[in-house]
């Protein structure tokens, strides 16, 4: 049973599990939704149940036979401050693993943030870093919710976490900072402070779950930042596949957080969406890299290279009309 399937990183971890020949049900929200994502690639036999994660009863419906679970449902939609849309992380990662122990799955997945880390200590992190104290109420939701599933897991619990980082690939339901960092950099300005960010293909991270099903192993923390660059060598390696040279703006860590700052109080005096916090600010500049090769070894996944991800990606961002086709002159879409 999946939770989350009409997101990004769901979407495409269903489609790795239907082509590792596991059956698969959904829980989604609005079933239609999820039925319009998988009916066009002739994926009819996938059944939905209709609920959201913090149902219980439909919870129970939806895991009821199932062998294995992976949540990867989550709200993260906050900008507006809204308190009470976050704490349905902590109430449906309850909802839904408990379901899931009571149901006898094994491995229950579940998807995690390196959000709860931040800001970060240590040069690296692993999978044994502290969590951190985040600024936002979702990154705060996620740290709760994070330490509800280590509690389990300290009691013998099935579940499997994926502490997952900067995420990029094609078919992506609503663009995140992510894949919108790329439309920003090819048809607007990049700006390249210090720091960095970890790209990890969605495809990749779907084989990391259909890898970590494997029953019997008790409880398992894996940590998929993905391949770390400077944001000089992101830029860099962006403008060479798509042969874009992009403008580039160069700013000191300080400009950045303030004007994250000066967003955030703009925003309390009067709500407009733009994507720059001061959270967003620090996770830009003070990034770290993460320790991926356990994971890469333990579930032998071979991640596909940068510049293939970072192709792929731009392609599909054309495709979908976010960007044009003169914004990567060496794509051919």
């Amino acid at each position: 049973m999946v939770t989350g399937a009409t997101g990004f990183i769901g979407s495409h971890a269903v489609e790795a599990l239907l082509a590792a020949g596991h059956q698969v049900r959904l829980l989604a929200r609005t079933p239609a939704k999820a039925a319009a994502r998988f009916g066009p690639q002739g994926v009819a036999d996938v059944d939905i149940v209709a609920g959201d994660m913090t149902d219980r009863a439909a919870v129970r419906a939806a895991v009821e036979g199932c062998d294995a679970l992976l949540h990867s449902a989550a709200v993260v939609g906050v900008a507006r401050g809204d308190l009470s849309a976050t704490s349905s992380n902590l109430i449906g990662t309850k909802v839904v693993l408990k379901a899931g122990l009571e149901a006898g799955c094994d491995p229950i997945l579940y998807t995690s943030s390196m959000a709860t880390l931040y800001p970060p200590h240590e040069p690296m992190l692993t999978v044994d870093s502290p969590l951190g104290d985040p600024l936002s109420q979702y990154g705060r939701s996620k740290v709760e919710a994070e330490r509800h599933v280590r509690a389990l897991q300290a009691e013998g619990a099935p579940i499997v976490s994926f502490l997952i980082g900067g995420v990029f690939g094609p078919d992506q339901p609503q663009l995140d900072s992510a894949m919108a960092g790329i439309v920003a950099a090819l048809s607007q300005t990049m700006v390249v402070p210090r720091g960095g960010v970890g790209v990890l293909d969605v495809r990749d991270l779907g084989a990391l779950f259909v890898a970590a099903l494997e029953p019997g192993r008790g409880p398992r923390r894996y940590m998929a930042g993905g391949r770390f660059l400077s944001w000089q060598d992101w830029t860099d390696l962006l403008a060479e596949v798509t042969g874009n040279p992009i403008r580039r703006l160069r700013l000191p860590a300080s400009v950045i957080h303030l004007s994250g700052r000066a967003i955030d109080l703009a925003k309390r005096i009067r709500w407009f969406d733009y994507p720059l916090t001061y959270e967003a600010a620090l996770f830009m500049t003070e990034a770290v890299p993460t320790d991926d090769r356990p994971t890469m070894t333990e579930l032998g996944v071979e991640r596909r290279p940068t510049a293939e991800t970072l192709a792929d990606s731009t392609r599909w961002l054309i495709e979908a009309g976010h960007l044009r086709p003169e914004h990567a002159p060496l794509l051919r879409v």
